[in-house]
């Protein structure tokens, strides 16, 4: 069966850019906006989230959410020469890389087998010695999947989803309409269902295809 490993760094730019995780421990912060773009704010730190900020959220009102929200000047080339570490020492181990935003990626788990010890469990432990840090892992028959899969993993715990195509969708219904944001071409989607009452990947599901993509477009 075809497995897909993702590899996922949570707010990968944002601990560039704050100088390490320790910058990140230092109260709510969040990357702000792009010189020259609409003024929306980058990844945020977990105690801005606790806030309600998130990535995407207008300047001004992120600012009003959390008064005391630190912003910190993104770093693209820094993000870009460490994130291309760590691909490389992905394909240290062998791996066909298919590299997302930074901080996600994506591999066959199938060929990388034999190396590792002939497992999925095998592969798992040598992706997580060769990234080094915090890294979240997940593994499915696709790339949306296992980046699910990756986004409820723990630091120490991979999350492997069901194969069969039943049992992952009964997986994946109870996950939330939000992990649409982690795709470019579906990002500005979940806010959307949410106000028509659709938080669950399931819920998202049941509605014909037809009516969604008159409402919101083929992605």
């Amino acid at each position: 069966m075809f497995v897909i490993v993702c590899a996922l760094i949570p707010r990968f730019a944002l601990t560039v850019a704050a100088g390490g995780r320790e910058g990140l421990a230092a109260g709510p912060i969040a990357l702000a906006p792009e010189p020259g773009r609409d003024q929306l704010i980058g990844e945020a730190s977990a105690a801005a989230e606790a806030y309600g900020v998130r990535a995407g959220l207008r300047l001004g009102e992120a600012l009003a959410r959390c008064p005391t929200l630190r912003l910190v000047a993104p770093d693209p080339a820094g993000v870009a020469d460490a994130w291309e570490r760590r691909v490389a020492a992905l394909e240290g181990i062998g791996a066909a890389v298919e590299s997302g935003a930074p901080g996600t990626a994506w591999f066959s788990a199938g060929g990388l087998k034999t190396l590792h010890g002939g497992t999925l469990d095998g592969v798992l432990t040598a992706t997580r010695r060769a990234v080094g840090g915090p890294v979240r892992l997940g593994a499915a028959p696709s790339r949306f999947a296992a980046l699910a899969a990756a986004s409820r993993a723990r630091a120490r715990r991979a999350e492997v989803m069901p194969l069969a195509a039943a049992a992952l969708a009964g997986a994946m219904a109870p996950l939330p309409v939000a992990l649409l944001r982690t795709r470019e071409e579906t990002a500005h989607l979940p806010d959307a269902l949410e106000r028509f009452g659709i938080r669950t990947l399931g819920e998202l599901a049941k509605l014909p295809r037809g009516s969604l993509a008159d409402r919101f477009g083929p992605a």
